[in-house]
């Protein structure tokens, strides 16, 4: 960045939260007790930066069946409590938040996963404090990542142009909304491939103590 942005949008998963392997072992697990078998690496590799509708749909298609009634709400049960028992914010992102907030700038989430989800996560990482209502997830706009409407959504709701914001992602489908929305994009690739999110046109960083410098705070 020339400048300090105006605003600064974090996603969750994997950014703010470290749940992404987490989420993926439990999803497998819960596949397998229907018979469907993918691994947690399978799941990483295929699923990232897609909505669970979206994961859905396409297990269900290589099935050629629908998915129990019942297998979400279990399956969400599960993530709730493996949360509840394990889930740990990234390492790091605590102190850039404090800084950014110090900065005197709006900072807001935006995220693929269910309200219901993002709330759970935020709260039993002691991050929802710092976030208050400026919590912005797939479900409020038309159309998920890549598109850029969440992003914008989340602009118009901080009131900044999407211009003067830069945001925080871990996967090329999100690079790419933001991107699309006319935001600077930096691409967290502690445990991501820094190539792929290079590829989708962000500024790769790999460690959270590199951030504030980047966004100038």
């Amino acid at each position: 960045m020339s400048a300090v942005p105006a605003a600064v949008i974090f996603d969750c998963d994997g950014v703010l939260v470290a749940s992404e392997r987490l989420v993926n072992a439990i999803e497998s697990r819960e596949l397998a007790r229907i018979g469907v078998y993918l691994s947690p690496d399978e799941l990483y590799l295929r699923f990232k930066g897609k909505t669970l509708d979206q994961d859905v749909a396409e297990i269900e298609r290589e099935r050629g069946a629908p998915l129990p009634a019942s297998w979400v709400y279990d399956y969400a049960m599960a993530t709730a409590l493996g949360f509840v028992r394990e889930l740990q914010p990234v390492a790091g992102v605590e102190q850039v938040v404090r800084r950014v907030i110090a900065a005197g700038l709006p900072c807001g989430v935006a995220s693929q996963s269910p309200p219901a989800r993002v709330a759970l996560s935020l709260a039993v990482t002691n991050l929802a404090h710092y976030f208050g209502p400026r919590v912005y997830t797939a479900s409020l706009v038309e159309r998920p990542k890549p598109a850029p409407d969440l992003f914008l959504h989340a602009a118009a709701a901080l009131g900044v142009a999407p211009r003067a914001c830069v945001v925080i992602e871990d996967s090329p489908s999100g690079v790419r909304g933001a991107l699309a929305a006319g935001m600077t994009v930096y691409g967290y690739a502690a445990d991501e491939d820094a190539n792929a999110l290079a590829a989708a046109g962000a500024r790769v960083f790999t460690a959270m103590d590199e951030l504030p410098a980047l966004l100038g705070v």
